[in-house]
């Protein structure tokens, strides 16, 4: 499966958008372990005044001294679990997506050693966990609702793991990552159909709400 998704991903070359100014990034760790891959995941800290308690990846805003969205996704996952950029293999990029807050978000796939423990700031983090990436290709457990978001439908996606709710942008980039590395095609709809792909939104988007309304708009009167 692993191989599988690094050739897929070697190949793959999504749009950059790189007109937004309010960016950040995510690291999508994988690892194998005894034949299986694995996907580590985190649970966000209630403290948090965005997203408390939310399943997520390790990732966050662009700082100042960022020098490229690949290097704020490596220094999250350093603070939030410990992960040292040196022992990660970047496998490949999947295509941006708008976060809740308008930032444009730049999503790295990147292998991790399979011996690897997080330490966690406790802070951000409430705690790390790895689901075996199978998991989601079962549509058993899987479960969606359409929610009306900036005016137009969506689907909201969610995967039930043990006791976590894996939902939102997290749940969109693993679709999106099963579609990209393993060629999966779920058997229920990804994409409300009518409004348009959140891989389409993100290409065009300069940062305003403005700019993502009027897409919306014209791709639902197309």
């Amino acid at each position: 499966m692993l191989s599988r998704i690094e050739a897929n991903l070697r190949s793959f070359k999504p749009a950059i958008n790189e007109l937004p100014e309010r960016r950040a990034s995510v690291l999508i760790p994988l690892l194998e372990r005894e034949g299986q891959t694995l996907l580590l995941l985190t649970k966000r800290s209630e403290k948090l005044r965005s997203h408390s308690g939310q399943v997520s990846f390790p990732g966050g805003k662009q700082d100042e001294q960022d020098q490229s969205s690949l290097e704020t996704a490596l220094r999250e996952a350093r603070e939030e679990i410990g992960l040292e950029s040196k022992s990660v293999r970047i496998l490949g990029c999947l295509d941006q997506i708008i976060s809740l807050h308008f930032y444009l978000v730049t999503p790295y796939v990147g292998l991790i050693p399979s011996d690897f423990e997080a330490k966690v700031d406790s802070v951000e983090t409430e705690s790390v966990f790895e689901v075996p990436l199978e998991f989601f290709l079962d549509s058993e457990h899987h479960w969606s609702e359409v929610l009306n978001h900036r005016k137009y439908p969506v689907i909201s996606h969610h995967f039930k793991f043990q006791h976590y709710d894996i939902w939102g942008l997290t749940a969109k980039l693993i679709l999106r990552l099963l579609e990209v590395g393993l060629q999966h095609q779920p058997d229920y709809p990804i994409h409300h159909p009518q409004a348009p792909p959140w891989m389409e939104l993100a290409q065009h988007f300069d940062g305003t709400e403005e700019s993502l309304s009027a897409k919306i708009k014209q791709s639902i009167n197309r």
